[in-house]
């Protein structure tokens, strides 16, 4: 793999970026349990950030390429990020609309930065898309450093330090941007109209390839909430939780290094369908298992889920989109299926753990994946 001088700053921001990302991202659910939100309680609170992603994104991808720059709205996107969650962690009182406004807001906004972000890479040049997947590994180590340095800042001096820690590391991340070139986009990206976007929206194998990718993320989305809840009620506590992030960070870094490979070798279909029958078994496991210890044995399992899955998303979505909408293809797909599994699955979850159990819950949400491979046999065949 030959690394060019574009691919190199996309490491270096990937790695920075996704450092201080999980930072304020990890903490989110065990600061609402800290504050004293039941399950329901912040299920309701972390699906705000599902309307936010979904709203933002839609306008974003369109802006990037109307405006033919993905880097300037990733700063002022930061910029905002940095904002609300200041104010976020400095509230720990238990006022339900204050954190239910800017828990989505700092949920939504980040969601939208890693899907511009994302854009940006695949759209510097043909090197960085190629080699996607190894970029994308450096924002895994980014987020494996970051995760327990969260922890430790909660344990030393609270949840209200997390939002200065985050301000101070994104002024590192916007300074790198200004030695980075910025997409390259399609000449005709500027003359996009609502048709252009309605001929988007009623493409079968667009449409499709989403519906596949919303389903897998209800089952991701659990991952972040529904198995926290989980180990929450084993006895975890922040340290545990930042390590399981850390973990699972970890975890991705071959298959991320691996992605071209594989793609040239399998084709990005094959690899979508196994990584979508690997989630099944994992979350299978984690309704087994009854100790935090196993919990995160299970989320090993990563390894050969969220990178194959988020390798492939891009993929297949790219194909999918015209040359001169990429932006906006792949920013209103991540809106649909990354937003709207967002906003489902913490009232979903909350709602069958509130009726059934935790565990029963897990068990259902895993085995919806088998949707996924019946769309998936569909998107085959057209």
């Amino acid at each position: 793999m030959k690394i060019t001088k574009n691919m190199g700053m996309m490491f270096v921001l990937y790695f920075i970026s996704f450092i201080s990302f999980a930072i304020p991202y990890a903490y989110m659910q065990t600061f609402l349990s800290y504050v004293g939100y039941d399950v329901l309680e912040r299920g309701i609170i972390l699906s705000g950030t599902a309307i936010v992603a979904i709203v933002a994104q839609f306008f974003i991808g369109y802006l990037c390429d109307k405006y033919q720059s993905d880097k300037k709205f990733y700063n002022i996107l930061l910029i905002i990020f940095v904002v609300v969650t200041y104010v976020m962690y400095s509230v720990t009182d238990k006022i339900f609309f204050l954190h239910l406004i800017f828990i989505s807001l700092v949920g939504g906004i980040a969601r939208t930065v890693m899907a511009v972000q994302d854009t940006w890479c695949l759209e510097t040049d043909n090197h960085c898309m190629r080699n996607y997947g190894a970029i994308r590994a450096f924002g895994a180590i980014g987020w494996m450093i970051g995760s327990p340095l969260g922890a430790m800042a909660i344990e030393k001096w609270g949840y209200g330090s997390l939002g200065i820690i985050f301000a101070v590391m994104t002024v590192f991340n916007i300074g790198l941007t200004f030695f980075m070139q910025d997409a390259k986009k399609h000449e005709k990206s500027v003359g996009i109209t609502a048709s252009d976007i309605k001929t988007l929206l009623t493409d079968k194998k667009y449409v499709l390839i989403v519906l596949i990718f919303l389903v897998i993320n209800i089952i991701a989305t659990a991952d972040m909430y529904t198995v926290v809840d989980k180990m929450l009620a084993l006895g975890a506590g922040e340290g545990m939780i930042g390590a399981r992030w850390s973990i699972q960070a970890f975890t991705e870094l071959p298959l991320f290094f691996a992605g071209g490979y594989l793609l040239k070798k399998f084709g990005d279909y094959r690899i979508m369908m196994f990584g979508t029958f690997m989630y099944i078994v994992r979350f299978i496991g984690y309704a087994i298992v009854q100790t935090p210890e196993l919990m995160i044995a299970v989320a090993l399992l990563q390894c050969v889920t969220y990178p194959l899955i988020m390798i492939t998303s891009k993929t297949l979505v790219d194909d999918a989109s015209p040359a001169h909408m990429r932006a906006t293809g792949q920013t209103i797909a991540s809106a649909i299926y990354i937003g709207v599994s967002a906003l489902i699955t913490p009232i979903l979850a909350g709602l069958l753990t509130t009726l059934f159990s935790v565990d029963t819950t897990l068990m259902i949400i895993g085995l919806s994946g088998f949707i996924s491979i019946a769309l998936g046999i569909v998107y085959k065949r057209i």
